[in-house]
């Protein structure tokens, strides 16, 4: 096996979209899970509520984000997504357009594409006219 044809696998259980390689997803979740974070030097760290968090206490507010087990067509997974505002409007307006129609985010795939990277990363996601089967018996990740 030469290096070109190594085969690199995530064992992440969060869904990760580079640049220029869209997946098409599935949500698996009725309802998004609302996750509040602050940013740190090392990543995120969850904010155990403004009550309990020192962060908060200093005026260091912490960022909205959400969280939903999808079905991932590209890797064949269960992951969780975890995604901010600007997606959560995506998904907003497409679901309630879907409504208007008498039709649920569940029925629906979602191509969820990227451009940009790092802090400057940006997510379209688009609908599918046509959604793929999904395997029997699919289990859920926890979103913490």
């Amino acid at each position: 096996m030469s290096y070109a044809d190594v085969e690199i696998k995530s064992n992440s259980k969060y869904l990760k979209i580079e640049s220029g390689q869209p997946h098409d997803i599935r949500l698996l979740d009725e309802d998004p899970t609302e996750l509040f974070e602050h940013q740190t030097d090392t990543g995120s760290a969850k904010c155990p509520g403004m009550d309990q968090c020192a962060a908060c206490q200093d005026g260091d507010y912490p960022n909205q984000r959400f969280g939903a087990n999808i079905y991932d067509h590209n890797s064949k997974k269960v992951l969780v997504w975890k995604y901010g505002g600007g997606v959560a409007k995506q998904l907003k307006a497409i679901a309630e357009t879907l409504a208007e129609e008498g039709r649920s985010m569940m029925e629906v795939d979602l191509k969820v594409d990227a451009t940009g990277s790092s802090q400057q990363k940006r997510y379209t996601v688009t609908p599918r006219l046509t959604p793929k089967p999904l395997p029997e018996g699919l289990g859920r990740q926890k979103i913490d």
